[in-house]
């Protein structure tokens, strides 16, 4: 089976994905690998109007981690953002 028609954009800089996916809202779906995406494009379970491939943003080549909490003998790792700057 064929995947339904989709717009297809390939950003250059993180700054253009944020705005590509802020157009198209809950209609874009964001691309970095589609191992899972693709089946689900192919069996057309899924059906977005656009990808958004993020896969040669070198903005997101980086996790920048936060403060480290304890909480019951866990230690989970905050992330403070993914090249975001949240």
């Amino acid at each position: 089976m064929k995947p339904p028609p989709f717009t297809y954009s390939a950003p250059q800089s993180l700054q253009e994905a944020l705005s590509l996916l802020g157009e198209h809202g809950d209609e874009a779906k964001a691309l970095a690998g589609g191992q899972s995406l693709v089946p689900l494009l192919a069996l057309r379970l899924a059906r977005p109007a656009a990808l958004v491939d993020l896969g040669r943003l070198s903005e997101l080549d980086f996790i920048d981690i936060g403060e480290v909490v304890e909480s019951e003998g866990f230690v989970p790792v905050v992330i403070k953002s993914l090249a975001f700057g949240v």
